[in-house]
C-alpha cells in the first residue's frame, strides 16, 4: 500500500494555466459530440419497440464527428444494429424514454435526427 500511495509524496496541483488548458480541451470534446449521451442505457428498458437508443446516438456521433468516409461503416452498423432492434423511425413518442434520462435529453426528437441520418 506504501507503494501505491507513495506517487502522492510531492503533489502538486495543476497551476492556472493547465488548469485552463484542460478546460480547453474539455469544450473541444463537447464541441464535437452532437448528442451528449452517457450510454446508461435507462432509456431502452421500457422501451415498447426495443430501441437501441445509446448505440444508435453513439453511430450518428461518430458520422457527425468524423463526416463522409464513416458514412457507409455508420449505416452498415446501423443496419445490423436494427435487425435484433427497433428503428429509430419506430419510435412511437411515448416519451418512457425521456421519463429515465438522468441528462434530460430530448430523445424523440434526436431519433428523429438519427432516422433521417442513418435511414435515409
Amino acid at each position: 500500500m506504501e507503494d501505491n500511495i507513495s506517487y502522492m509524496a510531492k503533489f502538486q496541483p495543476l497551476n492556472e494555466d493547465e488548469q485552463e488548458i484542460v478546460a480547453q480541451a474539455a469544450e473541444i470534446i463537447k464541441a464535437s459530440i452532437t448528442i451528449p449521451c452517457t450510454a446508461c442505457r435507462y432509456c431502452v428498458d421500457d422501451c415498447p419497440k426495443k430501441i437501441a437508443i445509446p448505440d444508435y446516438f453513439a453511430i450518428y456521433n461518430n458520422l457527425k464527428r468524423f463526416g463522409g468516409p464513416q458514412g457507409m461503416v455508420a449505416r452498415t452498423y446501423y443496419g445490423n444494429l436494427t435487425q435484433a432492434h427497433g428503428k429509430a423511425s419506430e419510435c412511437i413518442k411515448c416519451g418512457k424514454c425521456e421519463q429515465h434520462c438522468p441528462q434530460h435529453l430530448p430523445i424523440r426528437e434526436y431519433l428523429k435526427d438519427v432516422a433521417g441520418e442513418l435511414e435515409g
